[in-house]
């Protein structure tokens, strides 16, 4: 975007930005519930809100055991934690079996996926060859970080720099490694490792687009069909309610940078949009701020509970 003379966001980002020119904190996120739910739905509902809400004002679950995709498939993270909760960055909550296919992938120790790597990675290069930002012209490279799972640390250096500007898609892991090994987890691991030895990324070569970057897209049927997931395909119509959660629990890190510390205690009376941790200066971080009016039941530090 910023080489084009740009701007690209999704709009609730976009209408939060608006919202804090004009003094107010982001305290409801827009979250919607899929896959194996009664009543498939969105909703606009306080920070902090559990999951076990979401899914009953979906109508529940379809299914006695399941877990719970955290903002996507592809991207998001695996919870079955129904106390678990929406924070800023929460998008919504994708249900399937336990038994499904990408819970079970996704439920995987790390361990398990580096060592399956290790002894697998055959070299094809399919991770890197459908990669969307290898495809822009951006140098990441998914089969070099692979051989990198074979090295030591020092020795692994170089192959993890071929992560660094990996956006996390998923769509190695999911869709194009004929092996079912994990590639976006070891960029993830690598950029990881990266920022422990303060290594930075320098782009070696000039960003020019993929001559094949037209005929490498994924339709959307074929990739549904490949998650098995082509059964979920529902809509979910937003329903306006106003849902006041009994507990909310505010986490001190929703965001990038460094986690909010708490400025309230227990016992303390709130109103909604009040700050209840703060980022201190000079550090990088977000504030993070009550979502409903009530008292401070207590404080950790990772989160802030509020009863209603």
């Amino acid at each position: 975007p910023l080489q084009v003379g740009c701007v690209v966001n999704n709009v609730e980002t976009l209408y939060n930005v608006y919202l804090a020119f004009q003094g107010t904190p982001v305290t409801r996120k827009f979250v919607s519930v899929a896959g194996d739910a009664k009543e498939p739905k969105s909703f606009w509902v306080p920070v902090g809100t559990p999951f076990r809400d979401l899914i009953e004002l979906a109508g529940g679950a379809t299914v006695p055991e399941f877990g719970m995709f955290v903002s996507g498939m592809m991207m998001g993270r695996l919870s079955f934690d129904l106390d678990d909760v929406v924070t800023k960055t929460t998008a919504g909550l994708i249900i399937l079996p336990k038994e499904h296919y990408l819970v079970s992938r996704k439920d995987r120790p790390l361990e398990a996926m580096d060592r399956i790597g290790k002894s697998a990675c055959d070299q094809c290069s399919y991770c890197t060859e459908f990669c969307p930002r290898y495809l822009l012209g951006y140098d990441v490279m998914p089969h070099k970080v692979m051989r990198s799972l074979g090295f030591t640390l020092a020795g692994s250096g170089l192959w993890n720099q071929s992560a660094e500007l990996c956006c996390a898609c998923g769509l190695c892991t999911l869709y194009a490694c004929p092996e079912d090994l994990y590639p976006k987890e070891a960029c993830d691991r690598s950029k990881r490792e990266m920022r422990s030895a303060g290594i930075k990324f320098v782009q070696q070569k000039p960003v020019t687009v993929h001559p094949m970057k037209e005929y490498r897209r994924v339709p959307l049927s074929q990739l549904r069909r490949r998650l098995k997931v082509e059964a979920y395909e529902r809509e979910t119509p937003y329903q306006a309610i106003d849902h006041r959660p009994g507990v909310v629990r505010i986490r001190l890190s929703q965001h990038v940078g460094k986690p909010a510390a708490a400025v309230v205690k227990p016992g303390d009376k709130v109103e909604a949009g009040a700050a209840v941790g703060r980022v201190k200066a000079p550090d990088l971080g977000a504030d993070v701020h009550a979502s409903i009016a009530g008292t401070v039941k207590s404080v950790t530090d990772a989160f802030v509970e509020i009863q209603a």
